[in-house]
């Protein structure tokens, strides 16, 4: 599957600027099989290490080079990768990663029906060096109320996890709760 590697690495000395830094790359199709299969829509916000070989096979660089995938395109019918770019990562540079709801029965609102409409399904977060890239940040729905606004209080960030600079507490919004015209009238 063929693909580009860019992006800057401070901790290599690698500019965007430069072009010599954008290297075109082919993935093998099993390897990116593999990974969508298990990762699904989470494919594109992990970490991976990627070694990178020029056509006889010599390593282009000594250390491999974590990246994360960017850009993925799906082919329309069969749902495969048909190309993958990478862009390179470093510990501290902000990386988007999912929002999962957990605790919805322990919402009034959810109980009745309703639902959380998601304004941002990710939300930008730094991650520090030798922690783990957690697979999703968890948003607590406990005591959830109808027309109830989520923003990133409710988020709940790992240890060495926090949001972003970009993400500021009053303007991010993660979703409104909705439900049926007479559930708000149960709730009163």
């Amino acid at each position: 599957i063929p693909g580009l590697l860019y992006g800057s690495d401070p901790t290599k000395n690698i500019l965007s600027i430069d072009h010599s830094s954008k290297i075109m790359i082919k993935t093998h199709w099993n390897d990116i099989f593999r990974e969508t299969q298990r990762y699904k829509l989470h494919f594109e916000n992990r970490v991976y290490e990627l070694s990178v070989h020029d056509e006889e096979g010599n390593l282009v660089q000594d250390t491999p080079q974590l990246v994360v995938p960017r850009d993925v395109q799906w082919h329309p019918v069969k749902n495969l990768v048909i190309c993958a770019n990478y862009i390179r990562y470093y510990p501290g540079k902000p990386i988007k990663i999912p929002i999962k709801y957990i605790n919805e029965e322990e919402s009034p609102a959810m109980k009745r029906g309703g639902f959380i409409a998601p304004v941002s399904r990710t939300v930008e977060c730094v991650v520090e060096e030798g922690v783990r890239i957690p697979e999703f940040v968890e948003l607590e729905c406990t005591g959830v109320r109808l027309k109830d606004v989520l923003r990133t209080e409710r988020l709940i960030f790992p240890e060495g996890v926090k949001a972003s600079h970009r993400v500021s507490d009053s303007t991010f919004l993660v979703g409104t709760v909705f439900g049926r015209r007479g559930d708000a009238d149960d709730e009163k």
